[in-house]
């Protein structure tokens, strides 16, 4: 039987001298193999330092050729490594062509994928013999690592050219979508021209005081994305949350629905909005008070089997910090929370909606419109999110206006302007639409 222990990790040489020598060869697909592979993926030392330095020459507009690499080792100390500068030779010699570069490319990776899998199967191995926390801790660990396995990080470094050329082809794409939203649509074509939608990796925060609507808008959010989504609710079950979705999409009162007073054209609409919901991905998570590592267990889930394209959230401060050491104060709580929620936006590549209390002095000024310093323990909120958003309806506080009217007002936006967004509120349907001027 062979000792497991004795085996070499899985690697290809030959693959990684066919990549190194392709890209000698034609070194302006450099780009192309670099949004395959790190530096890391590389078995062979002396192959990591000369793909590092690919990317370091590349990235100043040089040429990646033996004379230019040799030179590069020599600067930084890594000749000796290499041997001279013969092997840089050899691997441009001895590659014929760079016309396989994506397949000898996916090899190397393939190999690397393997040994990661390796390396936290036996660290995980270890943690379970010998470490003292639990096992859902455990078990969150696991699940971390096999979903950032299943992200390519490609790079975290840029030049300015680099970047530039990003961010053109990304407004390209938006030009080529002909006045369509570009990221998810939040079902308001006013909110929709101000954020652009949903954008993914984002972390969105929407405060308001209670009776206000959040949640209904938060399901509203839900219904028009059109996109599988999860749901996180903190406040009330699962059978509550659906029967406001049937409400919002059948556009029968859901005091009828409560009462059973609905008649036969309502049971008609029920009954068709039934059929259109059941063919939606929508999980619901609905346990009182979770941790931010219950929520990220499940999203993580909910990716990996589900394929959720964004996460919805009621509320912020009803979801508990990993310390729930209530001595621990609130703030920091609340912060570790958002932060817990904005790198789940940005590992899962998935925008993060996320409903949070406003202060209930509010209630005590003239002016009852909140901003982003009245969420309650915003300090943190403000920092992480890239999108804040709070919600009033001046119909709670005063009987003389629009019962209709609500008004979302854009308080921070990391990705262009903000701004007063008004929006129609059907109360008995928990709906919010366009207002009927303004849906241009």
């Amino acid at each position: 039987m062979t000792d497991r222990f004795l085996l070499v990790p899985p690697n290809s040489v030959e693959a990684e001298q066919a990549v190194l020598g392709g890209l000698m060869l034609s070194p302006e697909k450099i780009e192309t193999v670099a949004e395959r592979l790190t530096q890391a993926d590389f078995y062979r030392r002396d192959h990591q330092m000369i793909y590092r330095a690919m990317l370091e020459l590349s990235g100043r507009g040089q040429p990646c050729d033996a004379v230019t690499l040799g030179d590069w080792m020599d600067t930084n100390g890594f000749a000796e490594m290499m041997g001279g500068s013969s092997y840089l030779y050899d691997l441009a010699n001895n590659t014929p062509s760079s016309a396989n570069l994506a397949a000898y490319s996916q090899i190397v990776r393939e190999k690397a994928v393997r040994r990661s899998l390796i390396d936290l199967a036996t660290s995980l191995s270890t943690d379970a013999y010998t470490s003292d926390s639990e096992a859902p801790a455990l078990l969150d660990g696991a699940i971390a690592g096999l979903m950032s396995m299943q992200k390519v990080e490609a790079r975290a470094e840029f030049t300015l050219r680099q970047a530039m050329t990003l961010a053109y082809q990304e407004a390209e794409r938006a030009k080529a979508l002909g006045g369509k939203v570009p990221g998810i649509s939040t079902g308001l074509a006013r909110l929709d021209k101000v954020l652009g939608g949903w954008h993914d990796s984002d972390l969105v925060v929407v405060g308001a005081r209670p009776a206000m609507g959040k949640t209904a808008l938060l399901l509203n959010f839900a219904l028009s994305a059109g996109v599988p989504c999860g749901l996180i609710s903190a406040e009330q079950p699962a059978q509550q949350m659906a029967a406001r979705l049937m409400s919002i999409d059948s556009h029968v009162p859901a005091e009828r629905m409560r009462n059973g007073s609905f008649d036969t054209d309502d049971l008609r609409k029920l009954d068709l909005s039934v059929g259109r919901l059941i063919e939606r991905t929508c999980l619901i998570y609905d346990r009182s008070a979770p941790s931010i590592a219950d929520v990220s267990r499940m999203a993580r889930k909910w990716k990996q089997q589900n394929g959720i394209k964004i996460l919805l959230v009621d509320y912020v401060q009803r979801i508990e910090a990993s310390n729930a050491d209530k001595r621990t104060p609130k703030h920091e709580r609340v912060g570790e929370v958002v932060r817990g929620l904005k790198n789940l936006a940005r590992d899962l590549d998935i925008p993060v909606i996320a409903l949070a209390q406003v202060g209930r002095h509010v209630d005590t000024r003239e002016d009852k419109q909140p901003g982003m310093g009245d969420i309650s323990d915003s300090s943190e909120i403000e920092k992480e999110a890239d999108q804040i958003i709070t919600l009033y309806r001046p119909g709670v506080h005063d009987d003389s206006a629009d019962q209709a009217e609500a008004i979302l007002s854009v308080e921070k936006n990391r990705h262009g302007p903000t701004g007063v967004v008004r929006a129609a509120w059907l109360a008995e349907t928990m709906r919010f639409t366009d207002m009927a001027y303004d849906n241009r």
